[in-house]
């Protein structure tokens, strides 16, 4: 098997691979693999229509794989992915199983794996129309929240799409909430890696699919949202800044991104918590209809 670093002009062919699934995994839209390379160390293989993914710098001392993506038999296709990688004497997990696979694996290789739950990879899912006004009861906070953004700001709020061929007052805004992290004392190297991410996302936002919007405050970019659509239907927000000096903008921006999407997209993917209680305890409280739970498997043989 010869992995290599997931290259744009993969686009494509990963995409015939991944649609058919109709899986709403923030990890399986082609946008997000690709502006997460760098993070995650991802490399992919290409095999009779099968996608093999491997990330080098996820899991601490070892290498993580994806069950194989399109498999006939997944547990078989599962087993030589990993003769493989004990061949090249490589310490592997496999990560970002889902409930179905995880049954599918245990009755197929009974015993072969230690399971865990994933938590901090685990998808917020949302209905797109209830962020979109903030419904019910238990939003009424962000609802008035909203409000209050308007209030305060409203006569000179301008939103508008992303035009992927006008994005230096975006990239611009970018590097300036960049420079002002940094300054907050923001934790240095994942801020760094998301910067680049983001303006990788930017170099290659219509080659990627991504749509979004741009919020301005009297001509201003003071934030910006953005993500694509998942192959299971629901939309991605991969990317959402707001400069905190205008209060609430952040409210504003997910409910008229939402807004935006909504004729199309169901379901809203607010991606996962990487485990931080802070991060947790935000995308929680805008009442998630769905946590998409992930596992891990480690082969017995190497727990």
């Amino acid at each position: 098997m010869n992995f290599r670093t997931l290259r744009l002009e993969d686009k494509e062919a990963i995409d015939q691979v991944l649609k058919p699934l109709g899986r709403n995994d923030s990890a399986l839209g082609f946008a997000n693999l690709f502006s997460l390379t760098e993070k995650y160390g991802t490399e992919v293989c290409l095999e009779k229509g099968v996608l093999y993914v491997r990330q080098n710098d996820r899991v601490p001392n070892a290498v993580a794989y994806y069950p194989p993506f399109g498999a006939a038999d997944l547990p078989a296709t599962v087993e030589r992915m990993l003769a493989a990688a004990a061949d090249a004497d490589e310490r592997a997990v496999l990560v970002g199983i889902s409930p179905e696979e995880k049954v599918l694996l245990e009755e197929a290789l009974s015993g072969a794996f230690s399971f865990s739950a994933d938590r901090a990879f685990a998808d917020y899912l949302y209905h797109t129309d209830v962020i979109a006004a903030y419904k019910g009861p238990a939003l009424a906070k962000k609802r008035r929240e909203t409000n209050k953004f308007y209030q305060l700001y409203g006569d000179d709020v301008e939103l508008e799409p992303i035009d992927p061929a006008r994005l230096d007052d975006l990239a611009a805004f970018q590097q300036t909430w960049f420079e002002t992290s940094r300054r907050r004392g923001t934790d240095e190297h994942p801020l760094e890696l998301e910067h680049r991410k983001i303006l990788l996302d930017l170099n290659h936002f219509a080659a990627l699919d991504l749509e979004g919007i741009v919020l301005r405050i009297k001509g201003v970019v003071q934030g910006y949202a953005y993500g694509s659509l998942l192959p299971g239907g629901a939309f991605d927000v991969m990317v959402l800044k707001g400069n905190l000096d205008y209060r609430y903008i952040w409210r504003a921006l997910l409910k008229e991104l939402s807004q935006s999407v909504q004729d199309r997209a169901p379901l809203l993917n607010l991606e996962e918590d990487l485990g931080l209680p802070g991060l947790r305890e935000n995308k929680l409280s805008y009442q998630p209809c769905t946590l998409l739970e992930k596992y891990q498997a480690v082969p017995v043989a190497s727990s």
